[in-house]
């Protein structure tokens, strides 16, 4: 037969708590220190540094289509993309016929006066575009013209599709100048459907082969030895060569930026069932 065992008799001193078991914190035990401040360590640096990218991502981001009274995705250019496409095109198109008439339109050419006159300063400091570069059968110039020539095309198409079938938005991809203020500036040009999609992806490749192939510019002259520029001064070779140059940089990528943002923007709508039902 089992039996239960029975507690002992006799007085025995009272347990100790288990070492492993610990007490609970009372409410009123001293407050815990301040977290530390972030903002002074480097994770801080890198969280407010993404925190500005992300702002100016926000920035450029194309509008929600409500915003611009549509139901689905569709281009919208802002009014700062167009302003220096109207002013860049025929620049580029001035640059492109002198590159490729040489040497008719060098000093003391057929057709240099008057239209490539200005040309003769800028000769004088770039030898790409100067006597010495045609004599010494430098092809780079007459290669950058060319592509020149493809870009202007492909600008071309993309300003007529807009000028087509784009329609007056309140917003555009991009920065706004005036967007709070209104004038010229505030607003964009929206482009519906297929239209939008082939002139969204145009302006994306004309502006990655602009940025490209200035930097290309660029690099041949430093892996050469700066061999058609050393000869200048250094105000010269600052104000009328890398930062006239560096235009081309900085348009074209910001375009680069604002293309790319609108052309992820219409995946992510394509490839979100949810937005499709929305729609």
């Amino acid at each position: 037969m089992v039996t239960t065992r029975s507690r002992p008799q006799g007085d025995f001193p009272a347990s100790e708590p288990s070492p492993t078991k610990k007490t609970p914190r009372s409410r009123n035990s001293t407050a815990s220190p301040a977290p530390p401040d972030f903002s002074a360590s480097p994770s801080g640096a890198a969280s407010l540094a993404k925190r500005a990218v992300s702002n100016a991502f926000d920035e450029i981001s194309p509008p929600a289509p409500a915003a611009i009274g549509e139901t689905a995705w569709c281009h919208t250019a802002s009014k700062v993309t167009l302003v220096w496409l109207s002013i860049s095109w025929p620049l580029v198109l001035w640059d492109t016929l002198y590159i490729l008439l040489r040497p008719h339109t060098m000093a003391g050419g057929a057709i240099q006066w008057p239209l490539w006159t200005p040309y003769e300063t800028y000769a004088a400091i770039d030898y790409v575009y100067g006597w010495p570069g045609w004599e010494n059968h430098d092809g780079f110039g007459s290669a950058q013209g060319v592509l020149n020539a493809i870009e202007l095309i492909l600008y071309g198409l993309y300003a007529l599709t807009v000028y087509n079938h784009g329609q007056p938005a309140a917003g555009g991809t991009g920065v706004e100048v005036s967007k709070d203020k209104g004038g010229f500036f505030a607003g964009g040009i929206k482009v519906r459907g297929k239209s939008g999609n082939r002139a969204v992806l145009i302006g994306f490749t004309a502006a990655v082969m602009t940025l490209s192939k200035t930097i290309l510019y660029y690099c041949n002259e430093y892996f050469s030895d700066f061999a058609n520029i050393r000869h200048n001064d250094w105000f010269t070779l600052i104000s009328l060569y890398i930062v006239m140059n560096g235009l081309w940089i900085v348009f074209p990528a910001y375009m680069v930026t604002v293309f790319g943002t609108d052309i992820i923007t219409a995946l992510d709508y394509a490839s979100d069932p949810s937005s499709k039902k929305r729609n």
